[in-house]
């Protein structure tokens, strides 16, 4: 016998949706500077793919190898790499609820209830930036990168100014709701 106390749980996993990752340029970056036409772009380019990574590395700030990958360059078939070739982080989350139902009289009720959300108040990344901004097609020089050779950029710490692989965002922490309500 419970006493009118219930207890109940949710875990909801998911797994990391595929992405792939993108580029613009500064300057003379066009589509038709590219592909030739204004309608189709082209890809980019990634040197090595065995060493990109999976695209959730657990480091915020390098959620994959970003050495490895340049834009296309003029003349390009859009076609220099695949497609869906990273993946979002898998998010685990614990929600839990406890309830108290108590019978003041024979047609009024109470009940009390714990709502939490995001029980372990696990950090779950939501997104990353994976658009880089070169400077023009010839030069490839990053300008939105998230890193100065080997140490962090001091100007892409937070979310908002994250570089090129950095974690932009995350799902809420957790979370705890406080209910009463009467029945009659």
């Amino acid at each position: 016998m419970t006493s009118g106390w219930q207890l109940s749980s949710i875990l909801s996993l998911h797994t990391g949706l595929p992405y792939t990752p993108g580029y613009s340029y500064q300057s003379n970056g066009g589509n038709v500077n590219i592909t030739g036409s204004p309608d189709y772009a082209g890809r980019d380019v990634i040197s090595n793919p065995a060493t990109l990574g999976s695209g959730c590395s657990g480091n915020r700030y390098s959620e994959f190898n970003t050495a490895n990958i340049t834009g296309p360059t003029y003349g390009s078939m859009g076609m220099e790499s695949g497609r869906d070739i990273l993946h979002n982080c898998p998010t685990r989350e614990l929600d839990m609820n406890i309830v108290r139902r108590i019978s003041i009289k024979e047609r009024v009720k109470l009940e009390l209830r714990l709502d939490v959300f995001n029980l372990p108040n696990a950090v779950q990344i939501s997104s990353i930036s994976s658009s880089a901004t070169f400077n023009n097609p010839t030069s490839m020089t990053l300008a939105n990168n998230q890193y100065n050779g080997t140490t962090l950029n001091p100007s892409r710490l937070t979310p908002a100014t994250a570089g090129f692989g950095a974690a932009t965002a995350a799902s809420a922490m957790r979370n705890i709701q406080l209910e009463a309500r009467i029945q009659f």
